[in-house]
């Protein structure tokens, strides 16, 4: 088996073969987290599979966004991936695990709970037509009077050093004014918008005479699920009201032109909670009692709420419960670990 980090420097052969592994086998709507810069890969030659990792802290590490191999060879390569931590005298914990990856986790005698959901609309019947959406075609028809228009880099607008300049000015006022954190680890990266990939990346500007005033970064997602991603999203504190829903119906329009089956809205933690999402004999009750209260208590963590309000908007077809899995169970230190690697702290 080989590890990205080759002396902790991922290379970009390395990172060919683990976009290569998605592309063939990735299920999880939010699986090209994967290929975030600090993120690191496991491979084990025979397998055509690819786990994602980061260390957390000394004693830990984390994988995220599910198991990526054909069915047959997921047990082995998480087997594999388990043995080797050992030998690094590290334990495991498993972030945004569908259903069939945290059982696979269960049957490991790591603790599972649900820890929220993820969301997302079939491209080929959505409308935004019809009573359901009245509201939410008003708040678009505002922006766009307030004199928004939608661009999208590279095809309507070039990556030029004013735009650069602009887009890291959104990010440093949207980071200014935020009253929570983020959920490091779990979203997905712009990089450099001069070399962004169109083929996984896509990035909708909203421009108000002339001058970027919000974004929304869009990331591929492969499998049954196969389509885009809304994963990151920046505003200027008084871009007017609506501006990123008029983003998204333009993304989709753009989209469902295109034939794409699928626009995931991402994982949202601490959202539909629910008993009959737990997986019996391997939940623990006061896990999933803290999580629930951390959904009614925990906007100070995480602004779930609005995430999920904003989500709800656009009447999603798909929910999927998603999962955190702990070795030898939710110790202090793996909790700490998952709290200081979702940004919670």
């Amino acid at each position: 088996m080989y590890l990205s980090e080759r002396q902790f420097a991922p290379t970009e052969d390395v990172r060919d073969d683990a976009r290569g592994v998605l592309g063939r086998h990735a299920q999880h709507p939010s699986a090209w987290l994967a290929m975030n810069r600090d993120t690191r890969h496991f491979f084990v030659p025979g397998i055509d599979g690819m786990l994602a990792y980061r260390p957390a802290g000394a004693r830990h590490l984390a994988l995220v966004a599910g198991i990526h191999a054909p069915v047959a060879q997921r047990d082995v390569l998480l087997d594999r991936f388990l043995e080797w931590a050992k030998t690094q005298n590290r334990r495991v914990f498993a972030l945004q695990m569908l259903r069939d990856d945290a059982e696979r986790f269960a049957e490991r005698g790591f603790l599972v709970n649900q820890i929220g959901a993820s969301y997302g609309i079939t491209l080929s019947t959505f409308k935004l037509a019809g009573g359901p959406f009245i509201k939410l075609r008003n708040k678009i028809s505002r922006a766009r009077r307030s004199g928004i228009e939608i661009a999208e880099l590279n095809r309507d607008c070039a990556p030029t050093p004013a735009l650069t300049q602009a887009l890291l000015d959104i990010d440093k006022q949207w980071l200014k004014a935020k009253r929570a954190k983020e959920l490091q680890f779990l979203i997905g990266e712009v990089g450099d918008i001069r070399a962004l990939d169109h083929s996984v990346k896509r990035l909708f500007v909203a421009m108000r005479e002339g001058k970027p005033v919000a974004y929304i970064l869009y990331t591929v997602s492969f499998g049954q699920y196969a389509g885009w991603m809304h994963d990151l999203t920046r505003r200027l504190p008084d871009a007017p009201a609506g501006v990123m829903e008029a983003i998204n119906a333009h993304a989709i329009d753009t989209f469902k032109a295109e034939g794409a089956l699928m626009l995931n809205f991402g994982f949202t933690p601490l959202t539909s909670l629910a008993r009959e999402h737990e997986l019996p004999r391997a939940s623990h009750p006061g896990t999933a009692w803290v999580f629930r209260k951390l959904a009614q208590h925990g906007s100070a963590i995480y602004p779930a709420a609005d995430q999920l309000q904003y989500k709800l908007k656009w009447a999603p077809d798909v929910l999927l419960p998603e999962y955190v899995a702990f070795e030898r169970g939710a110790t202090a230190g793996s909790l700490w670990q998952f709290l200081r690697m979702t940004g919670a702290v």
